[in-house]
């Protein structure tokens, strides 16, 4: 059943690269690595593998450019396709994505669907043995352990796997504000594991690593410019799990960049702007810490309302606003018609109630709670209060 899952993604949702780059690798290797690679600097896989031995890992480098990409950094994508050409070793295979430039709204998610494609189709035919495809990026620079499995306790388990990480930079300003970015991540991470979601863990591109059947079972990567790891681990996350490994760091380039819409490189931009503006900490702002005691009273509501598909009397109003602004209001009569069993109940509400809603309904919290300096919330630590059930538990 499990081989059946893979092949039927290869026969119907692979990238039609993929068995073309597949056929050209005729030895076998013992794990495979997948890197989007655009714009970036020549000597980055050397610097992405230097703490690690990779003479048993295939290094799958898809270098690509989208349509429409601005002319220095095609020019310079293109120059370092044939560098990496030139000076490729026999374990690093080069996928050229810039020949044929990749759709502008595919992006990076297209990119890394190929190349891993490639690795699952070389995993389905013997020559990679580990069934985990591993997942970085060029600014990366991976530990020694990176492909413990057994240490990790990955041995016989599916879904996704994110590693921790730490960014780095010789830039002191850049330093300060990636530390508060990162104290940011940790701090929502913590405020959802504390509530008691099953989605508590980061989405960074370049920490993950994904069981080939979960790959497979979730069609692999959205094919979208940005937040496509976001939205991969959103879905294994409903079918296998994903496991939060923060002891295993992978360090990052701390870099100011507006390549994608959101993210690391575009919040550090809007981070140090505030920083010049306000030499001081506190002008950094995140989720209040009581959004966080209302996502676990919600989340308190749903495990009661799959329970017996009543509504609570004294369920705190501003829970229930928040629930039906992402839509619960429609999901409760689905669920109430047509589903007998609690278990199922209960994982249909677990299913919906996703990565995706659980961010809007913090980012809905702000009607009741504004953001507040990151600081102070750290300071405050409120999220150190028991998780509520539903109605018993509100905060002031």
């Amino acid at each position: 059943m499990h081989n059946q899952t893979v092949q039927s993604y290869l026969r119907k949702h692979a990238s039609p690269l993929s068995q073309r780059y597949a056929q050209t690798i005729k030895q076998s290797y013992q794990q495979a690595l997948v890197i989007p690679l655009y714009d970036e600097d020549p000597e980055c896989l050397r610097n992405l593998t230097a703490h690690i031995d990779t003479s048993a890992t295939l290094i799958i480098a898809v270098v690509n450019a989208p349509q429409g990409a601005p002319q220095g950094a095609r020019q310079r994508t293109e120059n370092l396709l044939t560098t990496l050409a030139d000076a490729t070793r026999s374990n690093v295979m080069i996928v050229d994505c810039v020949s044929q430039p990749l759709p502008a709204k595919a992006g990076v998610g297209l990119a890394r669907k190929i190349g891993t494609d490639i690795a699952l189709r070389l995993q389905s035919t013997g020559q990679v043995a580990s069934p985990w495809l591993y997942q970085s990026d060029a600014d990366a620079q991976l530990p020694a352990n990176y492909f413990d499995e057994r240490g990790h306790n990955l041995c016989d388990k599916q879904g996704a796997v994110v590693f921790g990480h730490r960014h780095y930079s010789t830039d002191a300003s850049l330093t300060r504000a990636v530390r508060l970015y990162e104290k940011h991540m940790q701090y929502y991470v913590t405020g959802l594991a504390q509530a008691g979601s099953t989605y508590a863990y980061p989405s960074l591109g370049s920490t993950i690593a994904i069981h080939s059947i979960s790959y497979a079972a979730v069609r692999g990567y959205p094919q979208r410019n940005a937040a496509e790891d976001f939205y991969l681990l959103n879905k294994i996350a409903k079918v296998h799990g994903v496991v939060y490994l923060p002891r295993t760091v992978v360090s990052l380039a701390a870099r100011l960049s507006d390549r994608v819409p959101f993210g690391t490189g575009p919040a550090l931009h809007k981070i140090t702007a505030a920083l010049k503006e306000s030499d001081n900490d506190a002008s950094y702002l995140s989720y209040h810490p009581n959004s966080f005691l209302l996502l676990a009273e919600a989340l308190a509501y749903l495990a009661h309302f799959a329970d017996t598909t009543r509504s609570a009397t004294h369920l705190d109003q501003r829970v229930r606003t928040l629930l039906d602004a992402v839509g619960f209001d429609r999901i409760a009569n689905t669920v109430k018609k047509h589903y007998q069993s609690k278990q199922r109940r209960q994982e249909i509400l677990m299913q919906w109630f996703d990565a995706g809603k659980t961010l809007r309904f913090i980012h809905e919290a702000r009607r009741y709670y504004p953001d507040q300096p990151l600081v102070l919330s750290l300071q405050q630590n409120l999220l150190s209060r028991s998780k509520p059930h539903y109605g018993l538990t509100s905060p002031d």
